[in-house]
């Protein structure tokens, strides 16, 4: 065989692509090695070097055809196959590994279209520079804001100024539209604080509902709770009667509990005591009596309480319950005697709540015993005084009230001063008594009404006096118990001095025996600050209740009113005489004036004055008379001069 030089040459070429195939067979760090490798016989070449040189011209190896033709087979047939093979096969994972990935960034896109630009929730990408990068469509509509149209970047705070911190959650208000808007706004980081997420939320209709549903709830608990006891009030105990009775054909029991000391109790240890009693009489009726039950706070101090019992079945348990009960209960660590009547009203075929409920309350009120059944006379009394109550408050309202004034006089006659005589006529149920108005009024609060409406008429009615240059007199005017109550009693009886430039001296202040106020040292408070502003104070109706003496000695008293069961007959009566003649020797230790009231006789002026008392008030002299005649009387000041006066008036008419 005879040996071509030229085929050595490819030795080079099969050295040379060796890294190639080791890239492509054998992974990186084999090639790198192979490239290295083949830098020593690329030099070598370079140089000329020949490895033929050394060896015999004529040697010949008789494999060196199938040596050589073997390294072209290996090399065109296996390895370029081979590494062609692991190029496509990489080449298709790249594919699919890319596929995969369009995928995903597909998914990516769709799952950010879905959270954050067609979301309904409004959102925003912000930059940690405070720049807005992004804004979904909900986000532009809620804010009115075209973030797209934007040729500059939007800060953050020309949206909000009031901004979350941190992350976490705040609630601004933002003017949008020319329209104030509460809006939720939730901050998330991302991107490791590089950027920051908003979630923006308008929650001006759901405060707003809120707000609508509390004062909705508050509502509901001052028309159906009593707030002194937070116990049903009556427009729900009537509602839920009105439910039983129109559901079912069953016997229902109202029971009405009155505390029958509440004014000793609320005296003693204040006003707010009696809530407290109430509840506590509530929680004895669960433990002592196991029957299923519905109570409400219906008046002051009562405790009403619905149940189907038979009357037979309530008057037992009723007894039962009485001799259960403790005669003190504790209050607050006070140790209160407790003393209860029941009033008990039975269905028997009444749907009407209201009555039924009226019925169990006037039981209570109608005896001194224990355990009362309604009768029909009680309710007619109470539905009476319902409707005067009533009609009443409206009168107040409509100025269906007048005042009559009634002379106070020395025993010559002489004008000492006025009486203000409160008198209603009604345009429903004709002239009504004060003595029938002025309790009514006394026991369901519109006294305090009374009074401010009548310091109010009064004053009125003595700067139009003034106006007239009269001479003018002290005109008095009653104040009950509830009047001495208020906390800013003295600030009523002055606003309408101030507005009609009225003195303190021409209003004086009679205490009525019925001016039992709840707290003592604040009626006595009450009343200091009122002698001090210039005020006189009276005691009415001396010595006909327990608390007259005791009203000398504790209040700052200038007269005293002796009343009219002392004065009548008293000309034919030595012992009220002696009486009278007593309370005078009292009063004027105290430097106390003295005036009799209801006087019907000159006799009894004649005996009163040889006992010292020396002022009236009462028919003999005058009658209570309109403002109009008043002012004719403040011109002449003498109640029997004018009296001469009118009836020579009066008979010169007739002729």
């Amino acid at each position: 065989m005879v040996q071509i030089p030229t085929l050595a040459m490819l030795g080079p070429v099969f050295i040379f692509s060796l890294p190639l195939m080791a890239f492509v067979l054998l992974g990186l760090k084999v090639g790198i090695i192979c490239i290295i490798f083949n830098i020593l016989p690329f030099i070598t070449l370079l140089n000329g070097f020949q490895l033929n040189q050394y060896m015999d011209e004529h040697a010949y190896s008789e494999y060196a055809n199938a040596y050589i033709f073997s390294l072209i087979f290996l090399f065109f047939n296996v390895c370029i196959p081979l590494a062609v093979a692991r190029a496509n096969v990489a080449n298709t994972r790249l594919n699919k590994r890319i596929t995969e990935q369009n995928v995903n960034l597909q998914l990516q896109n769709d799952f950010y279209k879905t959270l954050f630009v067609e979301t309904e929730i409004a959102k925003l990408v912000v930059c940690s520079d405070g720049l807005v990068s992004e804004m979904n469509t909900a986000a532009e509509q809620l804010l009115h804001c075209n973030f797209k149209l934007r040729t500059q970047a939007i800060p953050i705070s020309e949206l909000f100024i009031d901004m979350p911190a941190q992350e976490g959650t705040n609630t601004v208000n933002l003017t949008v539209a020319g329209r104030m808007k509460m809006f939720k706004i939730s901050r998330s980081a991302l991107l490791k604080n590089s950027y920051y997420f908003l979630t923006i939320q308008d929650i001006t209709a759901k405060t707003m509902l809120h707000k609508t549903l509390a004062a909705q709830s508050l509502l509901y608990r001052k028309q159906n709770l009593d707030e002194a006891t937070r116990l049903p009030n009556r427009t729900w105990i009537e509602g839920h009667l009105k439910s039983r009775l129109s559901h079912s054909d069953i016997e229902l029991c109202i029971v009405a509990i009155r505390i029958k000391n509440a004014e000793f109790v609320a005296q003693k240890h204040g006003f707010q005591t009696m809530p407290l009693m109430i509840r506590n009489l509530a929680d004895q009726w669960l433990s002592e009596t196991k029957v299923p039950c519905q109570f409400a706070s219906v008046e002051p101090n009562n405790l009403t309480i619905v149940s189907e019992l038979s009357d037979k079945d309530a008057q037992s348990l009723l007894k039962s319950f009485i001799e259960q009960l403790p005669k003190n209960v504790i209050i607050q660590g006070k140790k209160i005697p407790l003393d209860i009547q029941f009033g008990i009203s039975l269905t028997d075929g009444i749907d009407d709540p209201e009555k039924l409920v009226n019925k169990a309350l006037y039981a209570a009120n109608s005896s001194n015993l224990d355990i009362n059944f309604y009768d029909d006379s009680s309710l007619e009394r109470f539905i009476e005084h319902q409707e005067i109550n009533i009609l009443l408050s409206e009168a107040i309202v409509n100025d269906e009230l007048h005042i009559m004034y009634q002379p106070k006089v020395e025993g010559d006659g002489k004008l000492i001063g006025l009486e203000a005589l409160l008198r209603w006529n009604s345009p429903v149920i004709g002239v009504v008594s004060p003595a029938v108005f002025i309790p009514i009024a006394e026991k369901s609060g519109l006294v305090t009404s009374l009074t401010r409406w009548l310091i109010s008429n009064v004053c009125k009615q003595i700067n139009e006096w003034q106006q007239a240059s009269v001479e003018l007199v002290p005109v008095a005017i009653n104040i009950s118990g509830a009047d001495l109550d208020q906390d800013n009693f003295h600030e009523q009886l002055i606003k309408p001095l101030i507005e009609y430039k009225i003195r303190p001296q021409l209003i004086e202040l009679e205490l009525t025996e019925s001016a039992r106020s709840i707290s003592h040292e604040k009626a006595l408070s009450t009343i200091n600050h009122l002698v001090n502003w210039g005020f006189d104070i009276t005691i009415d109706d001396f010595g006909i209740g327990y608390s007259g003496i005791s009203k000398l000695i504790s209040y700052p008293v200038k007269k005293v009113k002796i009343d009219r069961q002392f004065i009548k007959n008293i000309d034919k009566d030595k012992r009220k005489a002696q009486v009278i003649e007593a309370i005078i020797a009292m009063c004027r230790v105290f430097n106390i004036q003295i005036l009799a009231e209801g006087t019907e006789s000159f006799a009894e002026v004649d005996t009163l004055i040889k006992l010292g008392c020396h002022n009236f008030q009462g028919y003999v002299f005058a009658k209570p008379m309109k403002a109009e005649m008043v002012s004719q009387l403040l011109l002449i000041q003498n109640v029997l001069d004018f009296n001469k006066c009118n009836l020579v008036g009066i008979v010169s008419k007739n002729h």
